[in-house]
């Protein structure tokens, strides 16, 4: 080859270089494919047009991949334009790609290294150390860190309260809001890895709150206002009930210990107070939700296993009635459902016991007809909320008679005596126990309810035709049809509610106690069978009934409607009696139509171990495979008292059982679905159960 041609040879591999080189600093464009649906895709595509993001030589830009911590600190020195900077690590080499970037956010103060100098460029950056990098930003930024609290579900997951708290301040400027949960909570996953899509939505949102910051404003020194009236200063006192009336006496006492000194020296006191809040009361009182939002929206009262109020047992209706066990100034003991829990004094209101009025709470009787009717009363709003049928009553109840029950299974008389227990059977009973009826029988009742019920409108319903619609998703997803269109009746008023009607949402899917707008972004639905699609698919059998699934291993407490302790009920509605209301009207139906179903099954059990794990088999006896796993779990109030009493752990439909390896072994319906042909039946030791007989 001549001087020449190499010459040219040379010339034009430099101008494929200098090509590459100019492609590869040009912002690309995101492939359509790529982002378009995903819920992040502004975010992401607003940050790729500034160059915060840059894309890979492929022309991808992997929104779920992970972000290392250099990656990020490239992200955020290009937002902020950072000025070149210098630092020193053992593992960053002044020829790495990214080594600008980190010397840029370390002498920034927004990132920092470990304390064996090193910086750990490749290591993934968590989503609690991004809020703790976009608490720097905003110091960098000059923004006032001012915090919003959210009660994440997961508080406890977090490192520390340095990193609670610089989520709350991301979350005051809108850069973060956490995971909704179905139940309407939120959680935050502090552990989970930051995506390179929620890393561009977090810039994305700090850009866009810098934009719009507007900084404390500092009044200059003028005439002096005049004083404001000294702040009312609350004070502990003891208190009597007069005339059904709370009376504080006259003396205050400065700390919470010296009130409760003089409360315990005379038992005439009923109450200890702090201001107008009752703090604490003797036995035989209620509690009741009182939890509202910041706009005064009544909301949910949280229950929690422990003390510190970091790990969440269930929640519960705003005015609705919980067991009042104990109280000091710091939290409130109480019952709900068969789960002995703590709530917030600033989320609950107590009741003392001689202020109680009959009617004024939560009864049960039996009916003329021999069923069992529940009359529910909401205490904030002081006023009946309904009564409803939940099945045959027991025997040892008797007509005219009042009974009361925190957990609708263990019964106490207007004296307070315990008297019974009692399983409804509809209400534990598996959502695998398929239903005997056809899509046309299911079609014929509810045209028959409807026009009972609303009879000028009653061809607006949007559970008429649903048969068909229910029997499908029973064969396929193996949920019993009859469980679906009872909660649908439950939640919608009979396919006639708002959401039913504006929504397809039969079933108050994604929907919250604070919720306001037309529609949930995802529970409008295009159709009814979607929207049953999504109940059965996404919540039954994955959230609520999967117990192999590690992502929300907490929302799995049995495959059953239940109650706040046990079943679908603890997690799905903040109404304590969801369960027993749907479970009421799939009695109704199967009475009316002949009673196929009730009692097909004449044993139901509850797991009675509490904080232990239990397997469950695919043959009966210890030697064969594990199906599945429950885990460890509270199994409520009443798990030490046999065999009066029921332990309240997951709720299983047992259909066969055989003596082998000197156990009994009971076979039972599996909670897990895969699909149409997974298994359908587990085994399960005799001694790890409560067993429920029916005649």
């Amino acid at each position: 080859m001549n001087d020449v041609n190499r010459l040219k040879q040379f010339i034009a591999t430099m101008l494929v270089a200098t090509f590459l080189v100019i492609q590869l600093a040009i912002p690309q464009k995101a492939s359509a494919d790529e982002l378009t649906g995903k819920a992040l895709e502004k975010e992401m595509r607003a940050m790729i047009e500034a160059g915060v993001l840059t894309g890979y030589t492929d022309g991808t830009y992997k929104p779920a991949e992970k972000v290392t911590r250099a990656q990020f600190a490239a992200f955020i020195s290009r937002a902020l334009e950072l000025p070149e900077g210098s630092a020193s690590f053992t593992d960053v080499s002044s020829n790495m790609t990214l080594a600008p970037f980190i010397y840029k956010v370390t002498s920034a103060g927004i990132m920092g290294g470990y304390s064996d100098n090193t910086f750990k460029p490749d290591q993934n950056i968590t989503r609690e150390q991004m809020m703790l990098a976009m608490q720097n930003v905003l110091t960098y930024s000059e923004m006032a860190l001012t915090e919003k609290r959210i009660d994440f579900t997961d508080m406890d997951a977090f490192g520390g309260s340095v990193s609670i708290k610089a989520a709350f301040i991301a979350a005051n400027y809108d850069i973060t809001s956490g995971f909704p949960n179905a139940d309407g909570t939120v959680s935050f996953q502090p552990k989970a890895d930051t995506t390179r899509e929620q890393a561009a939505a977090f810039i994305y949102r700090f850009l866009e709150a810098k934009k719009n910051y507007v900084p404390p404003v500092v009044e200059e020194p003028g005439e002096p206002e005049p004083p404001l009236p000294p702040p009312v200063v609350k004070k502990y006192k003891v208190a009597t009930v007069q005339n059904n009336q709370l009376v504080n006496g006259s003396t205050e006492y400065e700390t919470y210990d010296k009130a409760l000194a003089a409360y315990n020296a005379n038992t005439s006191y009923d109450a200890i107070t702090f201001g107008v809040d009752i703090i604490k009361t003797r036995s035989g009182a209620i509690a009741y939700g009182n939890a509202t939002t910041t706009t005064g929206i009544p909301s949910t009262t949280t229950v929690y296993f422990d003390q510190d109020f970091a790990k969440q047992a269930t929640y519960i209706e705003y005015g609705r009635e919980m067991r009042y066990y104990d109280s000091n100034d710091k939290f409130i003991k109480v019952q709900v459902g068969a789960t002995i829990g703590y709530v917030k004094h600033s989320q609950t209101e107590l009741k003392p016991a001689e202020m109680i009025q009959p009617l004024e709470r939560d009864r049960y009787s039996k009916t003329i007809f021999g069923s069992l009717a529940h009359t529910t009363y909401n205490h904030a709003r002081e006023k009946i909320a309904g009564t409803y049928i939940n099945g045959p009553a027991p025997d040892f109840m008797q007509s005219g008679a009042t009974y009361y029950s925190y957990d609708g299974i263990h019964f106490m008389n207007d004296r307070g005596t315990n008297v019974g227990a009692h399983v409804p059977y509809f209400q534990y009973l598996s959502i695998r126990a398929l239903s005997s009826y056809s899509a046309e029988e299911i079609d014929a009742y509810i045209v028959r309810k409807v026009q009972e019920k609303f009879p000028d409108t009653w061809q607006a319903s949007k559970l008429i035709g649903i048969g068909a619609t229910l029997k499908k998703m029973e064969t396929e997803q193996r949920v019993n049809a009859l469980m679906i269109l009872s909660l649908g009746i439950n939640e919608s008023n009979w396919g006639m509610s708002k959401y039913a009607q504006k929504c397809n949402n039969l079933f108050g899917l994604y929907v919250n106690d604070t919720f306001v707008g037309e529609c949930p972004a995802k529970g409008n639905f295009p159709t009814i069978e979607d929207g049953v699609r999504e109940l059965v698919i996404s919540f039954f059998n994955t959230r609520y009934s999967d117990p192999t699934n590690s992502q929300v291993p907490a929302r799995n407490m049995g495959a059953a409607f239940g109650n706040k302790t046990t079943g679908f009920n603890v997690n799905y509605a903040s109404d304590p009696t969801w369960g027993a209301k749907a479970a009421g009207h799939l009695y109704t139906f199967d009475q009316e139509l002949g009673g196929k179903d009730f009692r097909q099954y004449k044993k139901i059990a509850f797991t009675n171990l509490n904080n232990q794990s239990i397997n469950v088999r695919t043959a009966p006896t210890t030697a064969s495979n594990i199906l599945f796993t429950y885990r460890a779990r509270n199994v409520g109030a009443y798990k030490d008292n046999p065999p009066v009493s029921y332990a309240e752990g997951y709720p299983l439909t047992i259909v066969e059982e055989k003596a082998v390896d000197g156990y009994t072994w009971y076979k039972v319906y599996s909670d897990w679905y895969v699909n149409e042909t997974s298994a359908q039946y587990g085994w399960i030791r005799g001694d790890l159960l409560s067993i429920v007989e029916y005649p």
